[in-house]
């Protein structure tokens, strides 16, 4: 009798934590949804911004204005240095993105 008893616990165990797998990766894509589609607006909101693009080359004055016009929007948009990356890398067309991806 014991012995079944101790069967019927250590089942409602596995059961308990089958439940708490299923449930934690649930939460996860439930959260990485969140974050995709906050991702999507921060976008959207930075393009509505009208940012610069900056194409590379030497133009170190061009390269300079970029740099302080991306900087007034991010002020705006109070960006975290990990979204600042990002958007700023967005907005990087022809050799500045070709030398980006390599960076």
């Amino acid at each position: 009798m014991a012995q079944r008893a101790l069967a019927d616990v250590m089942e409602l165990m596995a059961n308990a934590m089958a439940q708490e797998a299923v449930s934690r990766t649930a939460d996860r894509e439930a959260q990485e949804a969140r974050r995709g589609g906050e991702d999507e607006l921060r976008l959207e909101r930075f393009m509505n911004n009208k940012p610069p693009i900056f194409k590379g080359g030497y133009d170190p004055e061009g390269a300079q204005r970029w740099i302080e016009g991306i900087e007034r929007i991010f002020g705006a948009m109070r960006c975290l240095d990990e979204h600042k990356v990002l958007l700023g890398g967005y907005v990087l067309h022809d050799e500045a993105d070709h030398w980006w991806g390599n960076a």
